[in-house]
């Protein structure tokens, strides 16, 4: 079995293969290649030390030297460059306290997460799985290497990579390791929101958003309640903003306080406000559409979206209406206005009624386009 390597990647191995050392790409990269998919980024795990891999290589960064961890510049593109290690103390239930660089490579692969995730290849030795991953990809499972509750303890954050990880391959979770990540989920306090944020919007990216269903009537997020309605979001265009806003619109009690329990940025903070917004407006003529399309602009679509594949109503036709606007150039906000706030101005208004005056005149030419001339909307506001 033959994985093809990049490159970046393979001048990295072969470079470390030819000074002496071990050299394998590693982790997610064999996954996905191994399920027909193509790696986001290529990992490597060798037996020379850190200050080894440096050496051997015209420019690195070290982004975690201290843990064996440094950043090749191959071909321009970084590969990540980890010597062989063991971990231990994981007081903070997310980082180990210690790293012991090992030469085995077989203790390198039994601090990883899941079998799946644990398994590396070179052309040399092809692929090598000591912990079955290979069987697990085969038949759709995933489960811990050794201990589950061993390495949920030392790491909470694969708690929910075990349901994002379901979710994005569509595969199931072992029933040992998902009653022991269940049992463990109180663990999930000592993890960052972003981290959180970040592992619940790729859950919902994926094939089975609804596979996080159990950890949701653990009821360990405050403002997250269990909704089988999730499954439903599998059917939305392959947007992560529009189906984290989906994933939380279903899910959440109060939206405003969940987006910022999450520590979301204001960018979807603000994306996801104005959608929920808009599912409580009127869209049953043209003047509606204008309105929505002056809260939500182009975004306008993931609302349609949204409602066909969650809320089964019919938008073809407002979706319909939306296009001929946008491609019609009929205005639909104040920039779009034949006047602006400095003419305004010059006839008189001040501080709040200029804006107060811009949102009549665009009510005006949303009603009737053919009002939106200079010499028009001067008579209006005149």
């Amino acid at each position: 079995m033959q994985i093809f390597i990049p490159k970046s990647a393979a001048f990295v191995v072969d470079t470390l293969v030819k000074a002496g050392f071990e050299a394998y790409i590693v982790g997610g990269c064999v996954r996905d290649s191994l399920l027909g998919l193509v790696p986001d980024d290529f990992d490597v795990c060798t037996s020379a030390k850190p200050e080894k891999t440096v050496a051997l290589f015209e420019k690195t960064v070290n982004t975690g030297i201290k843990h064996g961890t440094v950043t090749v510049i191959s071909y321009g593109v970084p590969v990540e460059v980890t010597t062989f290690r063991l971990e231990s103390g994981y007081n903070d239930f997310r980082r180990p306290q210690s790293v012991e660089f090992v030469s085995n490579l077989k203790d390198d692969l039994s601090r990883r997460d899941f079998t799946i995730n644990a398994m590396c290849y070179s052309d040399k030795t092809g692929i090598i799985d000591y912990f079955g991953g290979l069987d697990d990809l085969k038949n759709g499972i995933i489960r811990t290497v050794g201990d589950p509750d061993l390495r949920f303890c030392e790491d909470a954050l694969r708690i929910l990579r075990l349901f994002r990880f379901c979710s994005t391959t569509g595969f199931k979770a072992e029933d040992k390791t998902l009653k022991s990540a269940i049992k463990n989920a109180h663990l999930l306090k000592n993890i960052s929101a972003e981290r959180i944020a970040k592992e619940l919007k790729r859950t919902a990216s994926g094939k089975n958003p609804s596979a996080v269903l159990p950890l949701l009537e653990k009821g360990i997020f405050k403002t997250l309640n269990p909704e089988k309605r999730i499954e439903k979001i599998k059917n939305l265009p392959k947007s992560e903003s529009l189906r984290f806003f989906a994933f939380l619109q279903i899910t959440s009690s109060d939206l405003t306080k969940t987006l910022k329990l999450l520590k979301c940025s204001n960018a979807f903070s603000e994306y996801a406000l104005k959608l929920n917004c808009a599912l409580n407006m009127s869209v049953k003529s043209r003047t509606d559409v204008k309105q929505i399309l002056n809260l939500l602009e182009n975004d306008i679509f993931d609302l349609f979206y949204y409602k066909n594949a969650i809320m089964g109503e019919d938008t073809k036709e407002q979706k319909a209406i939306a296009e001929e606007i946008l491609n019609g150039g009929e205005p639909y906000k104040i920039s779009q206005l034949a006047v602006n706030g400095f003419d305004i101005k010059k006839s008189g208004y001040k501080g709040n009624q200029i804006g107060d005056t811009l949102k009549k005149l665009l009510n005006a030419v949303i009603e009737n386009p053919e009002l939106n001339t200079k010499e028009q909307l001067e008579k209006l506001f005149k």
